[in-house]
């Protein structure tokens, strides 16, 4: 694990993956953490730690803003996920908007970064800058993103590549999958889920054949906190995921036996408003090969999630 005395900065905390990390910073006694946020986030998910943790808020777009920030802080290990996208932004947005933010702003980052030196650069994005594949997806095969988002999130990602080649610089993107559990958003899959079956109530879903690599988000955060263990290669991606992939089908097949209900899902009632991959599933050997592989099944954590969404249900009404 990396030393607890590192100068750690997060590039927003109050999303479902990055206050995960957060939460488990300050449990582990990290005292030294650095958050960049947009001013009037929203920080329910750390506001019982937020007191353990710096705050700074700051214009991506803003190079001389983000300069000076970054200098304030120098950190030695950045991990960054700060996003645009319309369901974060609750306004509609453009290619140029999403094109600046997730591109523009990756630069500037990286750039502000540069001039103060690092351990680790840690860019995170998506198996969708892969798009449709029929194999295991590698981290060395070809990116066909289907939509404007992945589009920029993909060139964001070939920077970062680009400049950690060039210039010898540890620059790495972990590739993300499905990460499910703790303060999930509650619009996707698995929250849906728990959130019905907790009530009794038949969820209404979408295609019951369409498939994610689904990861526990306690796996992803691990590998966020152990990135000490990859040494050189500066430009490598890395895969994060569990290496199976599951239907929607089958998760609700979990979910009603953990439940131990007898209500069936309404399928067919929601649009697809996304492509709805057939095939989902990450070559982990290159990740395998510096860390390891998951190795808890998901109906263990799926009971752990229906247990804590009981529990915490108040948080998503």
């Amino acid at each position: 694990m990396i030393a607890k005395n590192k100068r750690i900065l997060i590039t927003w905390a109050t999303g479902f993956i990055w206050s995960n990390i957060v939460r488990k910073l300050v449990s582990e006694w990290f005292s030294d953490i650095h958050i960049l946020s947009r001013e009037n986030s929203n920080y329910f998910r750390i506001q019982d730690i937020i007191s353990n943790i710096h705050i700074h808020n700051v214009n991506f777009l803003d190079e001389s803003q983000l300069n000076v920030v970054i200098g304030q802080i120098k950190p030695e290990i950045i991990f960054h996920l700060a996003t645009a996208w319309a369901a974060v932004w609750k306004d509609p947005i453009t290619i140029q908007q999403l094109f600046e933010f997730n591109v523009l702003g990756t630069i500037n980052l990286l750039n502000a970064c540069k001039k103060y030196g690092f351990e680790y650069f840690i860019n995170t994005w998506s198996s969708s800058e892969y798009g449709q594949k029929d194999l295991p997806m590698s981290e060395n095969d070809i990116l066909e993103p289907n939509n404007d988002y992945w589009v920029t999130k993909a060139t964001a990602t070939l920077y970062c590549s680009y400049i950690g080649r060039k210039e010898q610089l540890p620059v790495y993107t972990f590739r993300l999958f499905s990460p499910y559990w703790y303060y999930e958003e509650k619009r996707r899959l698995v929250p849906t889920l728990l959130l019905n079956y907790v009530q009794w109530i038949s969820p209404n879903l979408s295609n019951p054949n369409s498939v994610r690599d689904y990861i526990f988000i306690d796996d992803v955060v691990n590998y966020y906190l152990n990135v000490d263990k990859i040494n050189g290669d500066f430009w490598w991606i890395y895969n994060i995921a569990n290496g199976k992939q599951y239907s929607i089908w089958q998760v609700v097949e979990l979910i009603k036996r953990i439940s131990d209900s007898d209500k069936e899902p309404i399928y067919g009632s929601v649009s697809i408003k996304q492509f709805e991959p057939m095939h989902r599933l990450a070559d982990m050997g290159k990740t395998a090969s510096i860390f390891w592989l998951p190795t808890t099944p998901m109906k263990i954590w799926l009971q752990k999630s229906f247990e804590w969404f009981k529990k915490n249900k108040d948080l998503y009404w």
